[in-house]
């Protein structure tokens, strides 16, 4: 078991969420309004726009260019759907203006671009979250901008003071996002910028969070740096200490969260790598179970619990197309809702949307409820529930068990300090069935003590003297939790707490 951790209510907050993440361009369009309407307006005679309807293709179309209408009022129309579904707060891909419908090469950090209905339509969506008591999330691009932002097109005609804001080279090139040239780093070295983007009450982070936004997550977080991190984190958390702050690392984050002081959480593709390797059979259990107990060593349990368990994203394949059916994505979705860490479920996913490579995972949000997995949508609704009734499984730390078992299996215990808060998860990958005794060296689940699966897939069982006999299906699974069979009798009394 590991050493217990004493968590501030920061992080069991933090890790209580369900976020949802929304590619905004192509959600939903809100007022009533439909792609032709919607694509008329002015926001959009820009130069290279390919104006597209809600039900055509994403493909073969140029890269940023291809529009469908989607805004922030669409979303706001649509927050009862996400409220039902279990749904605790909403990340949104950028909303700053920009030349793209991606809106990661911003022109003004400032203004909410008018595709997505301005500043107002944020107030709105912000607004009609907080009444449902969910939180909303922005994405912010500190590492650069586009080509035709005002700064760097100063800087390109030699003023002194913008100069700086970019790295230029004697040959007048300069340096930019995997050279992309459309997209020109930022200088976060010159304090100037690092003013502008969140140092000063009027920055970028700080404005916004003043205008009602809860948290942020950072783009690109290893272009940001540990130093800027921290700093960042120290000037916000001076006014806005309920914030919180989660990068973007497509990896092994554990260096990130040794430095300390810096960003509260990560996106955990950590994990993501995981599990899709093991579902395709390209990792045994022992490796999966050892990315568990790694992350927990090395993010820390804070850190941990405050990252995004990711399965797919706007930069990812869509789960379903990754994994290639339906039960191996509802085997992911298990592991993504049990497993330490906040889940974040890309919009369309509970309904089994399918896409490839970007651009075909951000294919527009399928309303037609003809064309939607009704069980898909129900399991992952029962997979939410069961996370949000068990605090264990919130933000219990993890105690893995897989590895001291044969065969192809996850197994691993959540809990939290308060005896009998505890939930145990087994996810079974082989062709055989798991039946083995576990040895449980957790304290708090007594002799006698009944387990059920909150799934209802796996059989009731009973810890026995500090083990538990497994009878867990052929690519079966089960998350056990105790309950109390008696009238006159309970396991769990106030006075076992120590």
């Amino acid at each position: 078991m590991n050493t217990p951790v004493q968590l501030d209510d920061f992080t069991r907050q933090t890790a209580s969420q369900v976020v949802y993440q929304i590619f905004p361009e192509r959600f939903a369009i809100g007022n009533g309004l439909n792609s032709a309407d919607k694509l008329a307006q002015a926001a959009y005679d820009i130069p290279g726009a390919v104006k597209r309807g809600w039900d055509e293709s994403t493909l073969n179309q140029p890269w940023g260019q291809q529009f469908y209408g989607g805004d922030l009022d669409g979303i706001t129309d649509k927050l009862d759907y996400l409220a039902d579904l279990g749904i605790t707060g909403v990340y949104l891909t950028p909303v700053f203006s920009a030349p793209s419908n991606h809106k990661y090469d911003a022109t003004d950090f400032f203004s909410i671009d008018p595709m997505f209905g301005g500043e107002a339509a944020l107030q709105r969506l912000i607004k009609a979250l907080h009444q449902r008591g969910m939180k909303l999330t922005l994405d912010a691009v500190l590492n650069h901008v586009s080509d035709q932002h005002p700064w760097f097109l100063a800087a390109q005609a030699g003023d002194p003071e913008k100069r700086d804001w970019f790295t230029f080279r004697a040959d007048g090139s300069y340096l930019c996002w995997q050279d992309y040239g459309l997209m020109p780093e930022l200088n976060l070295a010159n304090p100037a910028v690092r003013d502008v983007l969140y140092r000063q009450p009027r920055s970028l982070v700080q404005h916004w969070l003043g205008q009602g936004v809860d948290n942020w997550r950072f783009d690109v977080a290893q272009d940001v740096g540990i130093p800027v991190a921290k700093e960042m984190a120290a000037c916000v958390a001076e006014h806005y200490p309920q914030a919180s702050l989660l990068g973007e690392l497509n990896g092994y984050s554990a260096s990130w969260f040794q430095a300390g002081g810096g960003f509260h959480g990560m996106m955990n593709y950590w994990y993501r790598t995981a599990i899709l390797a093991w579902l395709a059979g390209e990792i045994d259990a022992i490796q999966m179970n050892r990315a568990v107990a790694d992350a927990r060593e090395g993010y820390g349990l804070k850190g941990l619990l405050c990252s995004w368990n990711m399965l797919s994203s706007h930069d990812t394949p869509r789960l379903i197309t990754t994994v290639g059916s339906i039960e191996k994505a509802r085997v992911a979705l298990l592991m993504q809702l049990t497993l330490p860490g906040v889940p974040l479920i890309y919009y369309g996913e509970e309904i089994g949307m399918e896409g490839g490579a970007d651009p075909d995972c951000r294919r527009p949000m399928r309303w037609d409820e003809c064309e939607w997995n009704p069980s898909q949508r129900a399991w992952v609704k029962q997979l939410i529930s069961i996370r949000q009734a068990n605090p264990a499984l919130q933000y219990g730390d993890v105690t893995v068990l897989g590895d001291r078992l044969p065969g192809n299996a996850l197994v691993f215990l959540r809990h939290t300090e308060v005896p009998g808060q505890a939930a145990l998860v087994i996810v079974n990958l082989s062709d055989k069935p798991l039946q083995t005794r576990l040895l449980l060296p957790y304290s708090h689940w007594y002799d006698g003590v009944p387990l059920r699966d909150a799934t209802g897939q796996s059989a009731d069982t009973r810890v026995q003297a500090a083990s538990v006999q497994l009878d867990i299906a052929p690519q079966g699974s089960a998350i056990y939790e105790a309950f109390e069979p008696y009238s006159n009798y309970t396991f769990f009394k106030p006075r076992n707490c120590a």
